[in-house]
This record gives C-alpha cells, sequence and structure tokens, in this order.
C-alpha cells in the first residue's frame, strides 16, 4: 500500500509539470485503465489527496471525472487569444489583417468598405496603451460587423433578389433649375492698390474671367472658405481673392460715401457661355422676373442658339404656339422663352403687340402649347443671354444645386473610418450624412439605414443630390451622391478620400430624399 501512494504521488506531481496537451493525449489513450488514470486526473482539476483515490477505484461511473480535464484544457488555452489585449500588442496586426481581409471578401472586392477603420496609419498620437485599445476596440467592432455580414451572406441573396425586395418607384420627372433667384445686396469693393482679377476657379493659376480696378464693386454671393470669395460685378460671375477685398460695414460705408453708381464694375475678358464658374450659384443681385411679353408663331418655327439658321436648333414651337420676349424686342432676331427652351427667333414669324396679347385671351394662356426642347438648358449656350424669367425658380432644384456645390469643397479631404466631419475625414455614410445636415436634413448614420430613408427610385432616374445605394451579395455595403452627367462624389476610402467619379457596378438604386 506504502509503495502504491508513492508510486501515485510521483505520478502527479509528473502531471502537473507536464503540459496540458500531453495530459490530453495520456487521457484519451489510456481510457480503459479507469482504476490506474483516476488518480493521475483528479491530481491536476481538483490536487485531492491521494488517499483519495481508493475511493474512485470502485465506481466505474466515475470515469467522465477523468475527461473534465481534458474538456477544460482548452478553457486554459483561452486566454490566449487575449494576451495581445493586454500583454503582447503586436500581435493585435495580426488579428487586424485578418479581420479586415474577411470584412473586404464579404463586403466588397474594392477599397469602397463602409466599415473600413483608419487602420494604424492614422496619424495620430497616441500613447502605446491607448492605442492598442483603440485597435482592440475597432477589431472589436469589425468582428461583430463581419460577423453581421457573414451571416447575411450566408442566406446567398443576390443583388438582384435585394432590389426585388425593394419598394422601387419610377418619380416625376426633376428638371435641373436654370432659372435665378435674386438675393439682397453683400457690397465688396476692392482694396488692392493694383485691382484685382476675377477667377474661373478658387486657384491663382485657373483663367480670369474678368478684370476689376481699385475701388471697384461686386457683390458678394458667396463665401468659400477663408481664402475666397464668389462675386458678380456687371457680367462678370466667379471667384476672387478675399485679401483682394474690403467687405461688411467697411464696403457698405465706402459705397454709401462715393456712391453706388460711381463705382466701376469688372470687365469682363471671357464670354458668359464659356465661363465654367457662371453658374457656381443661380443667385444674383439682378432682378430676376420679367413681365410677360406675349408673341404667337405664325407658323411652326424653330428657336435657335444664335442669331442665324445655321445654328443649332434650341426648341420647335408649333404653330400659335406661345413664347415671352425677354430681350431684343425691337430687333429683327428676338430673344424668347417658350417653357424651358431659350434662344432667338425671326421677328417676321411671330405675332406680337396687341394681337398676341388679344389671341392669348380668347385661347387661355393655360390652353396654349408651349416649345419642345431640343436641347437641354444647362447645354444651350444661348440660356444666359438674360438671367431674367417669366418663371420663378424651383427651389428644391435650387438646394439640390446648392448642395453639390458645397459637396465639392471637401474634394481631397480625408475618409476616415466612423468619422462625420466634412474636413478632418469621414466616412461614406458619414460624408453624406454631414452634406444633408448642412441643409438641415437629417439622415441616418450608416448606409445600411439611408438606403431606405426616402424614396427609393432607379439610378437612371438619379438627379443632382440624390443618394445611390450600392451592395455585394445582397448586402448594401456604400453610399455616394449624384451629382449630374452619370458622375458621383463620395468618401471612396482611406488610399483617396473624398472623390467624384463614375456611378459603379454595384450600385443597386437611388434614395431621393429632396422632394419637389
Amino acid at each position: 500500500m506504502k509503495n502504491r501512494q508513492i508510486i501515485a504521488m510521483g505520478l502527479g506531481v509528473l502531471m502537473l509539470a507536464l503540459p496540458p496537451a500531453t495530459i490530453k493525449t495520456w487521457a484519451e489513450q489510456d481510457t480503459e485503465a479507469v482504476t490506474e488514470t483516476a488518480p493521475v486526473t483528479e491530481a491536476p482539476a481538483t490536487e485531492a489527496p491521494v488517499t483519495e483515490a481508493p475511493a474512485t477505484e470502485a465506481p466505474v461511473t466515475e470515469a467522465p471525472a477523468t475527461e473534465a480535464p481534458v474538456t477544460e484544457a482548452p478553457v486554459t488555452e483561452a486566454p490566449v487569444t487575449e494576451a495581445p489585449a493586454t500583454e503582447t500588442p503586436a500581435e493585435v496586426y495580426d488579428t487586424y489583417n485578418d479581420t479586415y481581409q474577411s470584412m473586404n471578401e464579404v463586403m466588397t472586392e474594392t477599397d469602397i468598405v463602409e466599415a473600413e477603420p483608419s487602420g494604424p496609419d492614422s496619424g495620430a498620437e497616441l500613447p502605446d496603451s491607448e492605442r492598442d485599445s483603440e485597435k482592440i476596440t475597432e477589431i472589436d467592432s469589425l468582428i461583430e460587423d463581419t460577423t453581421e455580414k457573414q451571416s447575411e451572406t450566408q442566406n446567398h441573396m443576390t443583388n438582384q433578389q435585394l432590389i426585388d425586395r425593394q419598394n422601387i418607384v419610377t418619380p416625376p420627372d426633376v428638371s435641373l433649375e436654370f432659372r435665378f433667384v435674386q438675393v439682397k445686396k453683400s457690397y465688396g469693393v476692392v482694396r488692392n492698390p493694383e485691382g484685382s482679377s476675377i477667377y474661373e476657379k478658387r486657384s491663382g493659376s485657373a483663367r480670369v474671367v474678368g478684370q476689376i480696378d481699385y475701388y471697384g464693386l461686386c457683390y458678394i454671393l458667396e463665401r468659400v472658405g477663408d481664402d475666397w470669395i464668389y462675386v458678380e460685378s456687371g457680367n462678370v460671375r466667379g471667384f476672387i481673392p478675399a485679401a483682394d477685398l474690403a467687405d461688411g460695414d467697411t464696403a457698405a460705408r465706402l459705397v454709401n460715401v462715393k456712391g453706388e453708381s460711381n463705382l466701376s464694375t469688372a470687365r469682363l475678358t471671357v464670354a458668359r457661355s464659356e465661363n465654367a464658374a457662371f453658374t457656381y450659384t443661380h443667385t444674383t443681385v439682378q432682378p430676376v422676373l420679367a413681365a410677360k411679353v406675349y408673341a404667337v408663331a405664325k407658323k411652326e418655327v424653330n428657336i435657335y442658339e444664335a442669331r442665324q439658321t445655321s445654328s443649332r436648333i434650341t426648341g420647335n414651337l408649333p404653330t400659335d404656339g406661345l413664347c415671352f420676349i425677354l430681350e431684343d424686342g425691337s430687333r429683327d432676331w428676338v430673344y424668347v422663352e417658350s417653357g424651358n427652351a431659350r434662344g432667338f427667333v425671326e421677328a417676321s414669324a411671330l405675332e406680337f403687340g396687341k394681337s398676341a396679347v388679344q389671341r392669348v385671351t380668347e385661347i387661355g394662356e393655360t390652353n396654349m402649347e408651349l416649345a419642345n426642347v431640343q436641347i437641354a438648358p444647362e447645354n444651350n449656350s444661348a440660356c444666359y443671354y438674360t438671367l431674367t424669367s417669366v418663371k420663378p425658380a424651383s427651389q428644391s432644384a435650387l438646394l439640390r444645386s446648392s448642395m453639390v456645390n458645397f459637396s465639392f469643397r471637401f474634394l481631397g479631404n480625408p475618409y476616415v473610418w466612423g468619422g462625420t466631419s466634412l474636413t478632418d475625414g469621414c466616412d461614406c455614410s458619414g460624408f453624406t450624412q454631414s452634406i444633408y445636415a448642412s441643409f438641415g436634413y437629417s439622415i441616418p448614420r450608416i448606409a445600411e439605414a439611408q438606403a431606405v430613408c426616402g424614396m427609393q427610385i432607379p439610378i437612371s432616374s438619379a438627379e443632382p443630390g440624390d443618394l445611390i445605394i450600392y451592395a455585394k451579395d445582397g448586402t448594401v455595403y456604400h453610399v455616394s451622391m449624384y451629382i449630374g452627367n452619370g458622375q458621383v462624389i463620395q468618401a471612396y476610402g482611406t488610399s483617396t478620400g473624398i472623390i467624384t467619379s463614375g456611378i459603379g457596378g454595384t450600385a443597386v438604386w437611388a434614395v431621393r430624399i429632396i422632394q419637389d
């Protein structure tokens, strides 16, 4: 008996010294020798005295107890996965890379990833402990997000199946607004003794569209950051360096002393139709609503882009069709508007004056046909021959235009996962949310929620300001904002930041939030 106890104690000490994996292997091999292995397996589990060994010899039913330590062995190994959090931060990067690779496989083949972390190269200056903690938080979020995406992907849903589940409708047509809105005057006076240039873009190397002298007068339409101001002066519209202008109370006093009509305005150096900055905003200090001067077509007549029949046809006016004379009423070619068609018509083809008024009274203005548009206003160089119109501008269309122009200010700014700052960094849905918030709209934070937060419409029906939704394997993962002409603006990824691009092949539908 004494020899048996000594042997048992020796085996117990040996078992404690061996790695758990070795114990597990012996336990699996010796399960038939219950009476000999029981004391050995109980030694690491309970460290009970050896004198209890005989109690375990008789009941064969206690054999499962010998397996308990085997099942507990993985528990002792589990903390190894936790070690990077507190003991070996270097291993965090392995977990991070594995998780990020999994995210890319599940969500997208490009670096357009809604849940893309800023990563170790985000540039933040943090102590090691805080940096490690931040990485762990990002990893946890990535793991949770990956689990969600994988569970959804496991349903084997295609993008088409996802689209079929949506309530996608064809909306009414939305015309891009070419008309202008009159705003209150905000004076600017050139304070640079050498005068100043007005540029087509916010850059001193851009094309000069106008020149303005010392003490020249302009009207401030929009401030663009700290360095540039968008102005209107005479027929010139464009960007002027903020440092060259006196504004606010100073400019108002100068105008009051010298007289507004006595101050010079800018000289045009580029035609309005060729100046890309001319429609940066659709606001002006000039009157925009014109009195209605009726003209009725004597026969079917074309509206031209210039005062010659060899120029492009911008619209067709049917016999007895109605148009309104906006400019040059006493010339051989008159400038007219009929619906959204604008351009020049030979005066001899029109009936106007008292006879035109009588025709309109007899038939009724709303019952008369308008011109068919052949060239859209934004592509018609004659569109802004005058800023006046007989019809007020659509406020929703102007809002769309303003929103797109506003978003351009942030091109090139960084992509930051989870960010919502248009200047310091944002992700794709943070970008669209912040743009809309700047115009008083509250939309959800993440792409999945933005995908259903408004009227879901076909991509072919998208207008500037609408959201474009992207999906892969039936899961929404990205959002951008449509800016027109098949282009979008988006917070694309860490390597590019905020960019403009084509819509892209994984777009599934558009969302309209701004309603007419």
